[in-house]
């Protein structure tokens, strides 16, 4: 369970180690959990995956919003109309251009929607495999951290998740609560050269705290295990970011306290399950899968909740405390504002930004507006010009 602990009590590879469990759904801050027996065996590394909305790349058909992996369904909201490749938020598409005298950026939070939720995988385990159509046929896009040393690693079905637009996460090759950076490297090439693409997130095995520091210099996220509201631009630990682990047995009711909790908060809640009831390889904590379907269905009937992966609303939130902590150089009549992206960035994502008045521009070019409400500005370039 990468942050989370990861799976099971059941086979793996390796021998076992200590997972804390779920914790309950507090908001804010972190609610722990006790524990369980996890196997450490291998795990699989979750091949770097590309965000899924913004600009199109390794694969995947039309898309999920976010940035490079491709995909093909939509999270959340109506289908993706601008160079993000987002989905559209909800409300009217009439929304004039801006005409007042230019003057500064806002960025909206979570790419238009009132807030955000993403649904993550941990051990590569075979009630994900098993269940992998149903799921995929709820139109979501999903983050499955691969506990490479895994037998079910090798399964055809990951290659899949990433051709429809799902990210593919690292979770260690061996699911060892002693963390080594050999251990996560094993883990990303394997991603690599299996799944052929690089992993932005990974999720720390049974939460161990050694992971904040090992994932530093090689991901952009590491998701741990204490529950809690991510806001935007709040202070939340990139590197132990706080997620929901559901008790056994779970009902469709915890899962919405989580969904609805973010929602009034307009925060961003992610979701670390380990598997369903049933299966071969003993999950950790596992949930009947008909209350995750539901659950997941009453978060799109909120109509105003992006549902995303990881490093999709990952890239989105980093990106937007980036550029909030800018500030302008003016020259002449022209306002530009520059900044770096972290460490471990994923290429091809963008903000949605209002203005006052004016002309956006990137590398000299216009933006376009879209009717939605915003322009729809590239992270990557490092810079952004508002003119007259």
């Amino acid at each position: 369970m990468g942050g989370a602990g990861t799976p099971v009590a059941g086979t793996g590879a390796g021998g076992t180690g200590v997972k804390p469990s779920a914790g309950s759904a507090g908001d804010l801050g972190a609610s722990g959990g006790a524990s369980g027996n996890a196997p450490t065996g291998g795990n699989a590394p979750t091949g770097g995956n590309a965000p899924m909305g913004g600009s199109a790349s390794i694969g995947g058909s039309a898309s999920m919003g976010g940035s490079s992996q491709g995909g093909a369904a939509t999270s959340g909201g109506a289908s993706p109309t601008g160079p993000s490749n987002l989905p559209a938020p909800p409300g009217a598409a009439n929304v004039p251009k801006p005409s007042g005298t230019p003057a500064s950026i806002t960025v909206l939070n979570w790419a238009g929607f009132k807030a955000a939720v993403s649904y993550s995988f941990d051990d590569s385990n075979s009630t994900q495999i098993q269940h992998y159509q149903e799921m995929k046929d709820l139109g979501v896009r999903y983050t499955y951290y691969m506990w490479t040393g895994k037998s079910d690693a090798s399964n055809s079905i990951w290659k899949t998740a990433l051709q429809d637009g799902h990210e593919i996460g690292n979770h260690t090759k061996s699911h060892s609560s002693d963390g080594t950076t050999a251990d996560i490297n094993a883990a990303t090439d394997y991603i690599k050269q299996n799944l052929k693409v690089t992993p932005y997130t990974m999720a720390a095995p049974n939460g161990a705290a050694v992971y904040t520091g090992l994932a530093k210099p090689l991901f952009m996220i590491n998701r741990g295990v204490g529950n809690g509201l991510i806001a935007p631009n709040g202070n939340s630990d990139a590197f132990t970011l706080p997620t929901f682990i559901p008790p056994t047995g779970a009902t469709t009711d915890a899962f919405n306290k989580q969904v609805d909790d973010a929602h009034t908060a307009g925060s961003w809640r992610t979701m670390c399950i380990h598997g369903f009831q049933g299966g071969t390889d003993g999950a950790y904590q596992p949930v009947p899968f008909a209350d995750f379907i539901a659950s997941v269905k009453h978060a799109q009937s909120l109509g105003d909740m992006w549902i995303d992966s990881i490093v999709n609303v990952g890239a989105y939130w980093l990106g937007q405390k980036t550029f909030t902590a800018t500030t302008s150089m003016t020259s002449g009549s022209d306002k530009t504002w520059t900044w770096k992206l972290p460490s471990n960035f994923p290429p091809g994502h963008y903000l949605r930004v209002k203005v006052d008045g004016g002309t956006l521009k990137q590398g000299g070019q216009a933006l376009a507006w879209d009717s939605h409400g915003y322009y729809e500005m590239a992270l990557d370039p490092g810079s952004v010009t508002l003119s007259p």
